[in-house]
């Protein structure tokens, strides 16, 4: 949960940190998000991310896309090996 700015439309985009690093994927605003398009208030909307670290197990574990993880990280494999 954070107090990011979000609307409709903006699921799956990336949570990055201060340190531009990419940390989670926006997954959905709570009911107060929903007029974002007019106005915010960051005391009351709130963004619900999920941690990309969480992403990555569940591709690798859930979903058998472990070579897709290991690009993803920079490990791919060369072709044919």
């Amino acid at each position: 949960m954070s107090t990011n700015d979000i609307v409709g439309g903006n699921s799956g985009s990336p949570v990055v940190n201060a340190k531009a690093q990419v940390v989670g994927l926006a997954f959905d605003g709570n009911i107060q998000s929903l007029p974002g398009y007019f106005y915010y208030d960051g005391s009351v909307n709130r963004t619900v991310s999920v941690d990309s670290r969480a992403l990555l197990e569940a591709m690798r574990k859930v979903y058998d896309a472990g070579p897709l993880v290991d690009e993803i990280l920079g490990r791919a494999r060369p072709v044919g090996k």
